[in-house]
């Protein structure tokens, strides 16, 4: 989804893939300012539903395994639904049903024998991820708001099976001036056949004037340029994880799961306020930039983990459509 139009976070998948179709995995890019401050959320109670379609694609480049050789390179597409929904004249409830596949090119090396990270994912078919996500937010008064919500899913490669995942999260925001919100949040957040994650969330919201802002963003953050009322632009890092299932037809893993993560930094650009028909609105974003700090764990079925392997950094492209109805 747009990064300065969302209408419901997609909890589950991939954050590189969130900053264009609204999902974000372990990060969970939750943005109190865009999905309901107080100010946002006080609203009369006959306001309407607002429903929005997002579709994204990414790519991130060829990068090297770092201890076993190899590459690795993955093409994503995805597509969100999203629901905002008034509740009373103090709440929203926004509700997504989204869904995203990615095709991943990985590259044993030569001679690689053995389990590794390249003998392991040559074998990997498409990773398919649905979910249903739904997000509350209240304005207590005029300063204060709070955030709790959930989300259930599958995420699965091949035609694995016992690939549910899920999360939770909560928190709140405060203004602190006319032009500061401060806030903290917490994301508890499944991984297939490995530990639970628990990460902050914080919520941070500066106005430096009418043109620059600073903003979190899940586990990062980003710094953004209002060129015009259309147009932004601005640098973007987050971390970015996601757990799926391996297929049993995996030779080598078979029924293990996969959990893979990395901090995007990226520049992008953010289009908003095109028509179309004259009745829904358009907005588009791109971004470029390069994954660093990766990694690809490896587990087998009981959870005991076979590969833990770092990955080069990459660089990555991606583009996003949003229509608002």
């Amino acid at each position: 989804m747009m990064e300065n139009a969302q209408s419901a976070p997609f909890l589950i998948r991939s954050a590189l893939l969130a900053a264009l179709v609204g999902g974000s995995g372990l990060a969970f890019a939750l943005d109190i300012e865009d999905s309901g401050g107080p100010e946002k959320l006080i609203t009369p109670d006959d306001s309407e539903w607002t429903v929005t379609l997002d579709l994204g694609a990414s790519f991130i480049s060829e990068a090297d395994f770092d201890t076993t050789a190899g590459t690795i390179e993955s093409t994503s597409f995805g597509a969100e639904l999203g629901i905002l929904i008034p509740v009373g004249d103090r709440a929203r409830l926004l509700l997504s049903f989204g869904a995203d596949v990615t095709e991943y090119d990985i590259t044993p090396a030569v001679g690689a024998v053995g389990t590794t990270a390249g003998t392991v994912g040559t074998q990997f078919d498409t990773v398919t991820e649905y979910g249903f996500d739904g997000l509350y937010t209240r304005a207590i008064d005029g300063d204060t708001s709070f955030f709790v919500g959930g989300g259930i899913g599958v995420a699965a490669e091949g035609g694995a099976s016992d690939a549910i995942v899920w999360n939770g999260v909560g928190g709140f925001s405060f203004k602190v001036t006319p032009k500061l919100r401060l806030g903290m949040g917490v994301g508890v957040f499944s991984q297939i056949e490995d530990d639970v994650r628990i990460v902050p969330l914080p919520q941070v919201h500066y106005t430096i004037d009418d043109r620059w802002s600073i903003q979190s963003k899940g586990v990062g953050g980003k710094i953004e340029y209002k060129w015009s009322d259309e147009l932004s632009m601005g640098v973007l890092g987050q971390f970015d994880g996601r757990s799926f299932r391996i297929d049993g037809d995996n030779t080598l893993v078979p029924d293990g799961a996969v959990t893979m993560t990395g901090f995007p930094i990226s520049y992008y650009l953010d289009y908003s306020g095109g028509e179309v028909g004259g009745t829904s609105n358009i907005s588009i974003f791109a971004q470029v930039g390069v994954v660093v700090a990766g990694s690809m764990e490896i587990l087998d079925s009981t959870g005991t983990t076979v590969v833990d392997e770092d990955i080069d950094p990459g660089v990555f492209a991606g583009v996003g459509l949003k229509i608002e109805f």
